[in-house]
């Protein structure tokens, strides 16, 4: 088994997100299949982590800029690299890694970096209505630092099809050095529950009340306007339908004025940042999830995890979204991204006119395709591929 030095963004327990969730079950599963980990991650200052993985909090009293949390991990990368002697170095945010050059990773360590997303392109995405030259030289700046992390790279784990596209043809990475491994789900934790009917009475939701749940980063690209939008037609056929909208941003106060432009605050509710135990309660009591981003999903760990705990899950026919679903049925994804085909596909599942697979069915799916052992074995055989050519290249 490898020593493997490891690199995230935040800690999940302290900064919600996708890629801070997936670090950590990534963290878990590696531990479990027997690797030895070491993760550094930039938290706020002097919170400790609470866990049974190895995992360090790099800031420091002193860390009150970016980029002194940039150089923190840097110096605990280097001490690392003496200390818990890496078989592998294996970055998932490439802001907090680019200051890890490669000249202080022994020449018998492969990287291997797993791209989460085009932070430059998220970013103009988001600023867009922030337009000019300090946007656009912020956004190039970003793309810089991507592509030095990049640049030093041996390999890449991508968790789509669609990622792997995005890396080749906006990154100049080599085709062959990217490596699709889908992401996976935390099944026993995101599991159906042995009493929805109680559930939903414990959460408000009557027993024959369709609930339609969303979590998501409240920005643009996530669609959340759109889907708010749809809900008009939907309440106008189904009006004792419910959404329930998980998850905090900027957008939070923009998204409340138009549910109470629109005259949805009695169907739809903006729930703000929840904690995971009510995550997992809002996917098994809903009765479909809506995954309505736009752009740049590159996988839709929320896809996997409300199919994990039996709920059926409508989207749109993006990136990570339309791979995970067309595999069950394409019948999920809606017919594109406007708020007319949410509303459309919304009401005919509502009213039966569209096929629904079962809740076994889709936890089935994601037994069949989306567990942490399948991702562990290959991201092993991978490692185990990038030192042996690290070997090679020494004789």
């Amino acid at each position: 088994m490898m020593n493997i030095l490891t690199t995230g963004m935040g800690w999940i327990d302290i900064q919600h997100g996708g890629l801070n969730r997936y670090f950590a079950d990534y963290m878990k599963a590696m531990k479990e299949y027997g690797h030895t980990e070491l993760g550094l991650v930039v938290g706020p200052q002097g919170a400790s982590i609470q866990t049974d993985l190895n995992i360090i909090n790099t800031t420091e009293a002193t860390n009150h800029d970016l980029l002194s949390r940039m150089r923190s991990v840097q110096k605990r990368s280097f001490q690392a690299v003496g200390s818990f002697q890496p078989d592998v170095y294996n970055p998932h945010f490439a802001l907090y890694s680019a200051m890890v050059t490669r000249k202080k990773i022994p020449p018998h360590v492969p990287i291997v970096t797993h791209f989460q997303g085009p932070w430059a392109l998220e970013s103009k995405i988001e600023e867009k209505k922030q337009s000019g030259v300090m946007t656009e030289v912020k956004c190039w700046l970003k793309k810089q630092v991507e592509q030095i992390s990049y640049r030093r790279s041996d390999g890449f784990i991508v968790l789509s099809q669609y990622f792997k596209q995005m890396l080749v043809e906006n990154y100049d990475v080599n085709e062959r050095d990217v490596h699709v491994i889908p992401a996976a789900v935390d099944h026993e934790r995101f599991h159906p529950h042995p009493n929805r009917e109680q559930l939903r009475t414990q959460l408000g939701m009557s027993a024959n009340q369709p609930i339609l749940f969303c979590i998501r980063r409240l920005v643009r690209r996530m669609g959340i306007d759109r889907l708010i939008h749809a809900m008009v037609d939907v309440i106008k056929i189904h009006p004792e339908s419910r959404l329930f909208i998980g998850g905090d941003g900027p957008m939070r106060a923009e998204y409340e004025a138009l549910i109470g432009r629109l005259g949805l605050s009695s169907h739809v509710k903006l729930l703000g940042r929840i904690s995971n135990e009510e995550l997992v309660q809002y996917y098994q009591a809903a009765d479909i999830s809506v995954v309505p981003t736009l752009t740049l999903e590159g996988f839709g760990l929320i896809t996997v995890e409300s199919l994990a705990c039996g709920t059926p899950v409508l989207g749109t026919p993006y990136g990570g979204t339309k791979e995970i679903l067309q595999h069950l049925s394409n019948d999920l994804l809606f017919k594109d991204g406007t708020s007319e085909a949410m509303s459309e596909k919304i009401i005919d599942v509502l009213n039966n006119n569209s096929f629904l697979p079962a809740r076994e069915t889709c936890r089935q799916h994601v037994l069949n395709r989306y567990t942490w052992s399948r991702v562990a074995e290959a991201v092993t055989g991978l490692f185990t591929e990038e030192i042996e050519k690290r070997k090679v290249l020494k004789t």
